[in-house]
């Protein structure tokens, strides 16, 4: 049994029979499950709060400046521009408020207000997928009434939620100094900007560490609940639930395999509903605007025509992004087993079979990829590590904020 200190108490502490860990690993990274039937460690989660709570508001305060000084500074580019609606009471914030909702924003909204449609370039947008729109229609009566102030709140809202949940799993798995880590590059990694836009990424990261945190508490159906609602937020959701499928197959547990199959549901429902609604079930591998380049001639083809539009120079930076975590992938697998590996390598394959755009915004969610990085011990490389990317994170939220196409 491994102790490790709580602000003003211990939390005790077992290591889990699914995970385990190498032979000579270091302490700090043994990885440990939470007893939650412990009374300390019930009575430890009000201080639980603290260190996300802290982290959020700096982060959110370091990113509203940020986005607004990224216009000022780098000047609009021409043709990118804010999508939100001069006669929205959100506007009246001006360059406060109207550079967060570029690129995909405005799209997440036209779901929640007008529903789905199919058709040409510019019009479909069945591959946005339905949780996010439909929590900005719930929060939009106590949003004045505003679907552009709800899409905020609920990715703002979502995120803290994602970091009060990374931080319990970080506990469960590592020691403070680890899990502070965790968080604290989760919210300086250089495209972490996207938790504070109106996407959806915020809430399929609190949703993804949802599910494999209530699997590791066996609380099977919160994580079947947690995998099938991340499968209707994007679609690399297919990847928590099959994660969680090779978590119930090392439990052998019949039951546990049931309900981690169940959360493919919620897909197959969607698959369903653009079937009926307009013939396609695979609407949701749709275009909705210009820019893109379709699968065709295989992976590396398709990969290859992606240097040679008008998105080429990110494109570079795509691929990089591609190699770091798929080679990270090993890593994930000797700190954390072959769930967390296995969502790593399909949280990166599936979006690459349809090509390289938005990998930024694939990879800022494959949380193992982080916690691993998390676990080197040399303070030289873990200083390296968070400030290089909170540098990059600055530049990439001012350059988002100024119509780059980051997205």
């Amino acid at each position: 049994m491994k102790d490790f200190a709580l602000p003003g108490e211990l939390m005790q502490a077992t290591p889990s029979p699914a995970l385990g860990s190498a032979a000579g690993e270091p302490a700090e990274l043994m990885s440990t499950v939470a007893a939650p039937s412990l009374p300390a460690a019930r009575t430890s989660v009000p201080r639980l709060y603290v260190v996300p709570l802290v982290v959020f508001l700096v982060s959110r305060g370091l990113l509203a400046t940020l986005a607004y000084a990224g216009p000022h500074v780098l000047g609009s580019l021409r043709g990118n521009h804010s999508s939100l609606p001069m006669h929205d009471p959100l506007s009246v914030l001006g360059s406060w408020s109207s550079p967060w909702f570029r690129f995909d924003a405005g799209w997440y909204v036209g779901v929640a207000q007008h529903g789905y449609h199919w058709g040409s370039l510019g019009r479909a947008n069945t591959n946005f997928f339905p949780l996010y729109p439909l929590l900005i229609r719930v929060f939009q009566p106590v949003t004045l009434g505003s679907p552009w102030i709800a899409s905020l709140v609920v990715a703002n809202l979502s995120f803290l939620g994602a970091l009060l949940l990374l931080w319990r799993w970080s506990l469960n798995h590592f020691s403070q100094d680890v899990s502070l880590r965790v968080v604290l590059l989760t919210t300086a990694f250089p495209f972490a900007f996207f938790f504070a836009t109106p996407y959806a990424e915020a809430l399929f990261l609190g949703l993804a560490t949802a599910t494999f945190l209530f699997a590791e508490q066996d609380r099977w159906v919160l994580a079947s609940c947690a995998a099938g609602l991340a499968a209707l937020t994007r679609p690399v959701g297919l990847a928590v639930v099959i994660a969680l499928v090779i978590l119930a197959l090392q439990r052998r547990s019949p039951t546990r395999l049931l309900l981690a199959c169940s959360a493919f549901l919620p897909f197959l429902g969607f698959v369903a509903y653009l079937t009926i609604a307009f013939g396609h079930p695979l609407g949701f591998l749709t275009y909705h605007s210009a820019g893109w380049v379709a699968p065709h001639g295989g992976l590396t083809t398709t990969i290859g025509s992606q240097f040679h539009t008008h998105l080429s120079p990110l494109d570079r930076l795509d691929a990089a992004l591609v190699v770091a975590f798929i080679g990270s992938a090993f890593l994930v697998w000797r700190r954390l087993g072959p769930a967390y590996a296995a969502y790593v390598l399909l949280g990166v394959g599936l979006p690459l079979a349809h090509g390289l755009v938005s990998m930024e915004r694939y990879v800022i969610v494959l949380f193992p990829v982080l916690a691993a990085w998390a676990t080197w011990r040399a303070k030289s490389v873990q200083a390296l590590l968070f400030s290089g990317s909170l540098m990059l994170l600055i530049c990439a939220t001012m350059m988002f904020a100024a119509g780059y196409s980051l997205f």
